[in-house]
């Protein structure tokens, strides 16, 4: 693991092209940036073929013409790249030897500098340290440090352009330290970004003589899921209120497209910008430097939102990447194993699910679990038996979740359950009730559940029962263990659930019962170092090169009741009814 780097290492790191004699007349700089570009690395999906909205490969045409109209431009990303594609998955799962895709093509674009994200850090420490190895530029974040020595990478970078200092200070959501189990941090300690900025800011303008500082923020504007705690996962609205130096934040993380201008705490405006997930807009700022005057210059910003998505993709990029696009298309082309009975989901909302039984058995196989909660995460709800290839394994659990093995009371797995019931099910009375809670119609008599699939969660070792004609909250009734043993409402069971549940915002474990981000961290067995994706991977992988097939066990026993009311209600209800939105 790299280690320490001091403000002074760092300042060492920060070269200026010039000396201040170039200081006079206007200046004018030119920022583009992205945010939680999610490994849209290629023009193309590699699972479906088809031309994406948002790349980096149609980022590389827009960064082609700003550059050409442009004397001096400064290309930033605010963070999340090392998450949520085919072909990142493919890089750091699958490539050990050579550098990193990701490193490769932010090289190509030019990259000034990059903040960390979240899922930067979810990936694990070997991902992060071979994305960081390959960088031709630095990887910032100025409140991220170990927790017993030192920074865990460069602060700021300086910048100039003809005499104009240009510091860029890097920031991470302090979630991370709550949302990501400690053993993938490395113990790392992530500082509260207001409380970072009121130490850096000063310094940088005093000591290091900054006349603009750009925040270059993986966090939103405002609110998240634990500020009563004190932890302020979006705080850009807060450092504005409360520190002033600011000139420019650009900033991610909540996925929500912004350009505005806010007054700090003394009145000064600050440009404040998120150019939105997947490379579909890039954020165009612009700085203005007036040296007319050298004894007080004045700093004029300006910005706005392009969308990129009709920019043709840079053959020149794309070709200088072709061998690693060629590979990741073979990749998930490949066999990586057979099944004998097919993933089938469509009905997984009311019935088992051989899918739901492959995923709960996965889970149950990690850390000696006694009890796994799951959810259908898949984009396909039918997979033929016979040959499986990558492509479809990316179709059966489509996120890059880990195993996280924690201690819950056998009360809160029954919460848990009784709440995913709440969000699915009305309660009814007999056949002709409406079973399903139903909210989006396509426009073509397609029914969808009110709230998306993916937030059902069943379990697997305990068999149970949901009795439809109870009231929510009354509903779930454990019947026993799988083995047969008693089950104790009071006792604490080692139970396996993925790495959204430990720490997404809208997670049940937090919706049901009183356990808090804080207090979960105290829950933690043991992560898993590789997502639950590379386990299914392995399982088929290792079963093909013995010649076996892969089986699914029956692990997860519940069902509806009463019987005979539930299958009248779910004769009418089901008709044209989508699980999915496939």
């Amino acid at each position: 693991m790299r280690i320490v780097r001091s403000i002074a290492i760092v300042s060492l790191l920060c070269l200026l092209l010039t000396g201040c004699s170039g200081r006079k007349g206007v200046v004018s700089l030119r920022i583009i940036a992205t945010t939680d570009v999610h490994g849209r690395i290629f023009d193309k999906d590699i699972l479906d073929g088809q031309e994406r909205q948002g790349s980096l490969a149609k980022l590389a045409s827009f960064l082609k013409k700003q550059r050409k109209e442009n004397k001096n431009v400064l290309y930033l990303d605010a963070g999340d790249i090392l998450q949520g594609s085919f072909e990142i998955y493919q890089d750091v799962t699958a490539q050990f030897e050579r550098k990193s895709l990701a490193a490769q093509a932010y090289n190509l674009l030019g990259c000034d500098a990059v903040a960390f994200g979240n899922h930067d850090f979810a990936v694990g420490t070997s991902c992060y340290e071979r994305f960081y190895d390959g960088t031709t530029f630095p990887i910032l974040s100025s409140n991220v440090c170990f927790s017993d020595y030192g920074d865990f990478v460069p602060v700021y970078r300086m910048f100039e352009y003809k005499g104009l200092r240009v510091a860029v200070v890097g920031m991470t959501t302090p979630i991370v330290e709550y949302s990501i189990p400690s053993d993938r941090i490395d113990e790392l300690v992530f500082r509260d970004i207001a409380e970072t900025a009121r130490d850096i800011v000063p310094w940088l303008r005093e000591e290091r003589k900054a006349d603009v500082i750009i925040g270059l923020f993986h966090s939103g504007f405002e609110d998240g899921r634990m500020d009563d705690d004190g932890v302020y996962e979006n705080a850009v609205r807060r450092v504005v209120s409360e520190v002033t130096g600011f000139d420019v934040i650009i900033f991610g993380h909540d996925h929500i497209s912004r350009c505005l201008k806010m007054a700090d705490c003394n009145g000064d405006s600050v440009l404040l910008i998120n150019p939105g997930p997947y490379a579909h807009n890039a954020a165009v700022a612009t700085v203005t430097a007036d040296f007319r005057n050298p004894d007080k210059p004045e700093i004029l910003t300006s910005g706005y939102l392009e969308d990129i998505t009709d920019e043709v993709p840079d053959n020149g990029y794309m070709k200088k990447l072709s061998g690693w696009y060629y590979d990741v298309v073979n990749y998930a082309d490949s066999v990586a194993g057979r099944i004998t009975t097919s993933l089938e989901g469509r009905g997984v909302l009311w019935r088992e699910s051989s899918a739901m039984n492959y995923i709960h058995s996965v889970q149950m196989g990690f850390n000696a679990a006694e009890i796994s909660l799951a959810s259908p995460v898949f984009t396909r709800s039918y997979i033929p038996a016979g040959d499986i290839r990558m492509r479809d394994l990316f179709a059966l659990y489509q996120y890059e979740n880990t195993m996280v093995s924690v201690m819950l009371k056998g009360s809160e797995v029954r919460d848990v359950l009784e709440y995913s019931a709440g969000l699915y099910y009305n309660t009814v009375q007999d056949a002709n009730g409406n079973l399903i809670k139903t909210g989006r119609d396509e426009g073509n008599g397609k029914k969808m559940p009110s709230t998306p699939s993916n937030y059902f969660i069943t379990a697997a070792g305990i068999d149970y029962e949901v009795d439809v004609t109870k009231p929510e909250g009354e509903r779930v009734r454990v019947l026993s263990m799988n083995d047969g043993k008693p089950f104790d409402p009071d006792r604490y069971y080692r139970t396996t659930i993925n790495s959204f549940l430990y720490g997404g915002t809208e997670s049940a474990i937090f919706k049901a019962t009183g356990i808090t981000h804080k207090s979960i961290v105290r829950r933690l067995e043991v992560s898993s170092s590789t997502d639950i994706r590379y386990y299914i991977i392995t399982d088929f992988t290792l079963k093909r090169k013995a010649g076996k097939d892969v089986n699914i066990r029956n692990v997860c026993n519940w069902r509806l009741v009463p019987e005979d009311i539930v299958d009248g209600c779910l004769a009418r209800d089901t008709i044209d009814f989508y699980v999915i939105n496939e």
